[in-house]
């Protein structure tokens, strides 16, 4: 008999240890209450879980955009529509008579595409190494041809 008792004492004993370890449920509509709601709005929902991190990104990734030249010519970069890291599509007038779409892909702290059977590197530079004196006061301008091509922002 002794044992029968044993097992209904601890049992009682484990319920009240239990109910000591319960949260109060007395005064949590008061804390609820305090503290407002908060909502994360998200302006573009398609952007979601498409955050590539700092170290994935490639130096050649901020130039994209259109970079101007003399004359209305142009070099308009933008991702490629593969998706894949480091490949781009380009627009590019480099002449009055001469415009073309092109696939580049990042080399190092180049972009490299074909032109007219011509294998070319794109690449950061100075306004004067453009070789047109309307872009030589730019800092912030891409080289395709030193002297003789570049465009800037």
């Amino acid at each position: 008999m002794r044992l029968h008792g044993f097992p209904m004492a601890f049992s009682i004993a484990c319920a009240l240890a239990l109910a000591g370890c319960a949260k109060s449920t007395e005064n949590m509509a008061g804390n609820n209450a305090a503290a407002p709601a908060t909502v994360e709005t998200i302006d573009d929902v398609d952007t979601l879980g498409n955050h590539v991190s700092d170290a994935a990104r490639l130096p050649t990734d901020d130039w994209v955009g259109r970079w101007t030249g003399p004359e209305g010519l142009f070099l308009d970069i933008q991702p490629s529509p593969d998706g894949k890291p480091g490949h781009y599509a380009i627009a590019n007038q480099d002449t009055l008579d001469r415009k073309g779409d092109y696939s580049g892909i990042a080399e190092g702290a180049t972009i490299r595409f074909v032109r007219e059977g011509q294998d070319l590197a794109i690449r950061p530079g100075k306004g004067e190494e453009t070789g047109f004196k309307y872009l030589a006061d730019r800092s912030e301008c891409l080289i395709v041809i030193p002297g003789r091509e570049g465009y800037c922002r």
